[in-house]
């Protein structure tokens, strides 16, 4: 682990981050030595910096700091860099000078099942315009929803909104085919705008398969014929079992493995 490119554990316990969640995430995948599709993890950085006024490192210091980490040239793992907006006393108003916090980790990769059981979480994402598609550190919804997913024996469970609407899983995106055609919902208002969600969608795109953003409101999942779930540590995985109910699964995780690889998903290969 770094912090400010110094090898260190610890921060203050005046970091904005821990006292205000006020900061920004991305998690990547590595293997082989390689952190997978960095570029794409950064522009999002930059642009989820942007809209929350937090000045960018510039992408050679982040660059910089992930090179010291020196993976070995066969490892896997995922990759963590994290952003705070530093010290600052009491009081939510940013301070004048204001400058990011770097921290960037490396953990072991942790078991990647190839199909998920899911359930429904009772813990709903609060709508908030301003923070909607932003990976920032403000993630109690999704602790106490992972909470419920690990007390049920799910793999994963899914995350609804104040209006009864499908969101997102608790740390992925997710994907539905309905009418012959796949759909992810739109993220403007609360959700994580995940790296992989935007490949995915790319990828369907090209296959003719749709990939467009369509609701999902609670009562039609019963009409949803399969699910897909997706970050970019995992990759794409299926959805065998949607609160009890079994799913259909047709080709299209070994469809989509191809031109994911092609775009930088290295390890779908």
């Amino acid at each position: 682990m770094l912090i400010d490119g110094i090898q260190a554990t610890q921060l203050s316990a005046t970091d904005r981050g821990l006292n205000y969640g006020d900061g920004l995430f991305e998690t990547m995948r590595v293997f082989r030595g390689k952190v997978c599709l960095l570029e794409r993890h950064l522009a999002r950085l930059r642009e989820s910096c942007r809209r929350i006024a937090l000045p960018y490192p510039g992408d050679h210091v982040l660059a910089g700091d992930i090179a010291r980490l020196q993976p070995a040239a066969d490892a896997a793992g995922v990759l963590r860099l994290l952003l705070t907006r530093g010290d600052s006393g009491r009081g939510y108003a940013p301070p004048p000078g204001a400058t990011a916090r770097r921290i960037v980790a490396l953990y072991p990769l942790p078991h990647l099942p190839d199909e998920l059981t899911v359930g429904i979480c009772a813990t709903r994402l609060g709508r908030s315009p301003a923070l909607g598609g932003l990976k920032h550190l403000g993630r109690l919804e999704q602790v106490l929803a992972a909470g419920e997913a690990a007390a049920a024996g799910w793999d994963e469970g899914l995350m609804l909104d104040e209006r009864d609407r499908v969101v997102e899983g608790t740390r992925h995106n997710l994907f539905f085919l309905r009418d012959g055609q796949w759909y992810t919902p739109p993220l403007d208002a609360c959700g994580v705008a995940g790296v992989m969600r935007g490949m995915v969608t790319e990828a369907l795109a090209m296959l003719g398969l749709g990939g467009g953003e369509a609701a999902l409101r609670y009562d039609e999942l019963h009409e949803v014929e399969e699910l897909l779930l997706c970050n970019a540590v995992v990759g794409v995985r299926r959805v065998s079992e949607l609160a009890g109910r079994r799913l259909g699964g047709g080709r299209i995780v070994a469809d989509l493995a191809a031109p994911l690889a092609a775009a930088g998903a290295a390890w779908l290969a």
